[in-house]
């Protein structure tokens, strides 16, 4: 080989590993000046993963009590009936009876404060 030759294939694979070192430097950079919005926009998912998952959740809250309500509501439809037909509907309660019929309200008002019927403070009517 000429050393002309050797030079000029010195030149040019200069030239190629110069152009190859800006070409990553390039990437390099760029990849730097996106990470902040790579960042971002991986926290953006995150939290609507999180704001998924929390509807899903809250759908099978929602649905659980829907049904439960329904079942109440039809044991309520049943024993309404059978309760103003009853023999005893119109007697006095015995009052040992209504005493733990209270009490339990009170129970009731005390777990759920919710619940209609039950005062703000917690207190059965």
């Amino acid at each position: 080989m000429s050393p002309r030759l050797i030079l000029m294939l010195a030149g040019l694979a200069s030239v190629l590993a110069l152009a190859a070192g800006l070409y990553w430097k390039g990437r390099h950079d760029d990849a730097v000046r996106e990470r902040p919005k790579t960042e971002a926009a991986l926290a953006k998912a995150a939290v609507a993963g999180l704001e998924a998952q929390g509807a899903q959740d809250t759908a099978q809250r929602v649905e659980v009590v829907v049904r439960q309500r329904d079942a109440a509501s039809g044991v309520v439809a049943q024993l309404m009936p059978q309760a103003l037909k009853s023999e005893d509907a119109n007697a006095p309660l015995d009052p040992a009876r209504a005493a733990r019929l209270r009490d339990a309200d009170r129970q009731l008002c005390v777990a759920a404060p919710s619940l209609a019927g039950c005062a703000p403070s917690g207190n059965a009517r």
